[in-house]
């Protein structure tokens, strides 16, 4: 299944629906837009876009409270696990990464049976940027170096916003005590190598014209390569916020 985290971003979230092709669509039990309490009228397009039917597989959620977009992933990971799905792809509701391309991933691991968790890359050779500013490409670059060298895994891509995750692959005794910050997908992925589950990149598509950055880029950078050196010396990175509620509603 699909699920994409949505917050504020009303502009895109038809586009986003809009490019998953109705080949991905068969490919795909359900479609999950996961709202997490935007202050826009993000909810009220998706529930727009469901109640035209181009996408029979569609549902839409919201949050019960703010997750932020590592808490959502939570929310994802959890419910998919509980529904009986074993993959879910996490598309991110700001067009920056194109939904057709999900294609892809889904590509990779139905000829790779043994590597089901597939990432999308924006950084390989392969890759295609339009619009990504340079000094964030160079940041991205350096810490997938630096993380690549800690981890001693080539790392390509630290957090797109286009991923198929295994659920086997996934382990909520972990994953759970991450942080709700930008960074869980750093988290995610150091827990992945730990655990030694088998994983591959595919290029993507990545692009910036109206979408708006929830990133604070100096602070995230910090933050990434604390929690690295911290997993390095076999420490816990981060923990969640207490009262945290990973529970949702069907918003019809």
């Amino acid at each position: 299944m699909i699920a994409i985290p949505a917050y504020n971003c009303a502009p895109q979230i038809g586009r986003v629906l809009d490019e998953i092709s109705d080949d991905v669509a068969a490919r795909v039990a359900e479609i999950w837009v996961i709202d997490n309490q935007s202050t826009d009228d993000t909810l009220e397009r998706a529930l727009e876009y469901r109640r035209s039917g181009r996408l029979p597989g569609l549902r839409v959620f919201r949050n019960r409270q703010n997750n932020s977009l590592g808490g959502t992933h939570k929310v994802a990971f959890e419910h998919a696990r509980t529904a009986g799905h074993t993959h879910v792809v996490i598309l991110h509701g700001d067009n920056q990464a194109r939904s057709d391309e999900v294609a892809l991933l889904l590509d990779h691991a139905q000829a790779h049976p043994q590597t089901q968790t597939v990432l999308g890359s924006r950084f390989s050779r392969r890759s295609r940027l339009h619009g990504y500013d340079a000094k964030r490409v160079w940041g991205n670059r350096v810490l997938n170096a630096v993380y690549s060298v800690v981890a001693v895994r080539r790392l390509e891509d630290l957090g797109s916003g286009l991923n198929l995750f295994a659920l086997r692959d996934l382990d909520p005794a972990t994953y759970l005590r991450f942080a709700d910050k930008l960074t869980f997908n750093y988290e995610l992925i150091l827990d992945l190598v730990s655990r030694g589950v088998r994983f591959a990149y595919v290029p993507i598509t990545w692009r910036e014209e109206d979408q708006v950055s929830n990133a604070r880029n100096w602070n995230v950078f910090r933050t990434a390569l604390r929690n690295l050196a911290l997993w390095r010396l076999g420490r816990r990175t981060t923990q969640p916020a207490e009262g945290r509620d990973y529970e949702w509603d069907e918003v019809r």
